[in-house]
């Protein structure tokens, strides 16, 4: 690849790497002077210009306000050996550590790599060297910066002199820059919002209890036509009571009669039935919960212990086989 290209790719690459916009990112260009390190000293060169004009684009992302990394080209500049071109050019990569040095001023070193082509001595080198630099930012605004920056990079290009012997390169760059900050913005410190007396949160709970002889017939989950006018009721104390936030739970109980498994899943199966009604009339099915306990926790303690026959047994347990509705949430009160 021809590195006399490289400003085109190199500004394809820094618009392709702005994947979103975000506060870190800025955009800069400099010019200044570079160095050949030894360029009037080679052998069979009777006269050598070692000082070039030299300017830089580049682009960088701060992780924070102590690091971040740069992406760039730079053009070192053209010199001259007994007035024949000696040219370099390349694409920097480097990491950024920086020292705040008040509101306004930051130190800065770098040290990454130089990408760059030579053309000099009748013939050309590509390479990868070291680089590194040191620099002083000063902040103008949001927007802008300006900054002096020194670079230093080894091995630049080894090339073979008129004589045959071997040159390489050492060179430097010193540049001032301008710095656009598209995103940066200053901490504004939050100013207290007046203190205004607001509503204390208070946890409420209602609970309410059906007799499932009301609801359902005997043994069944289907809620009869006496059911659906009970539920009615319930639904409306509900709304008028329901807090901020409410959630319900549903629990079926039923009586001691017939085996334990039939009895916890009759009692499902009703908790079920009036979940689903309170569903139908309005209230958000993901706030209700359903449970069925069975026999368990029976309101007749052993009053019925007694009692022989089936029916007299029967009515005596009617107060265990209910459904009770736990209805909490969140009611404001005002200080």
């Amino acid at each position: 690849m021809n590195l006399r290209l490289k400003p085109v790719w190199i500004a394809l690459a820094l618009a392709s790497t702005v994947a979103h916009a975000s506060d870190d990112i800025y955009f800069g260009a400099g010019v200044g002077a570079a160095h050949f390190n030894g360029l009037n000293k080679v052998e069979g060169v009777e006269s050598g210009t070692e000082d070039a004009a030299a300017a830089n684009l580049f682009m960088g992302y701060n992780f924070n306000e102590y690091f971040g990394t740069e992406l760039g080209y730079q053009y070192a500049g053209r010199g001259n050996t007994d007035g024949d071109r000696y040219e370099n050019q390349g694409a920097t990569l480097s990491g950024i550590g920086r020292l705040p040095l008040g509101e306004d001023f930051s130190l800065f070193g770098e040290a990454g790599a130089y990408w760059s082509h030579t053309d000099g001595l009748n013939n050309s080198d590509s390479r990868v060297s070291p680089m590194a630099g040191v620099g002083l930012t000063y902040k103008l605004n949001d927007a802008l910066d300006l900054q002096a920056r020194y670079r230093y990079m080894w091995d630049v290009a080894d090339l073979t002199t008129y004589t045959g012997e071997q040159y390489k390169s050492n060179q430097s760059v010193t540049t001032l820059e301008a710095v656009y900050h598209p995103f940066r913005t200053s901490y504004v410190a939050p100013v207290a919002a007046p203190v205004v007396a607001t509503a204390a949160p208070v946890v409420v709970e209602k609970n309410f209890t059906l007799n499932s002889d009301v609801l359902f017939a005997f043994g069944k989950a289907e809620l009869k036509p006496e059911g659906v006018e009970a539920m009615n009721g319930l639904y409306q104390q509900i709304v008028e009571s329901q807090p901020k936030d409410g959630s319900a739970v549903v629990i079926g109980y039923s009586d001691r009669i017939g085996s334990e498994a039939y009895n916890q899943k009759l009692s499902e199966e009703r908790a079920r039935s009036v979940a689903d009604f309170l569903v139908s009339k309005g209230l958000p099915a993901s706030k209700i919960s359903v449970e069925g306990r069975g026999e368990a926790d029976p309101v007749t303690g052993t009053q019925c212990d007694g009692v022989k026959g089936k029916s007299e047994q029967i009515a005596c347990l009617s107060p265990d086989r209910r459904v009770e509705v736990r209805v909490s949430g969140v009611q404001e009160v005002q200080q």
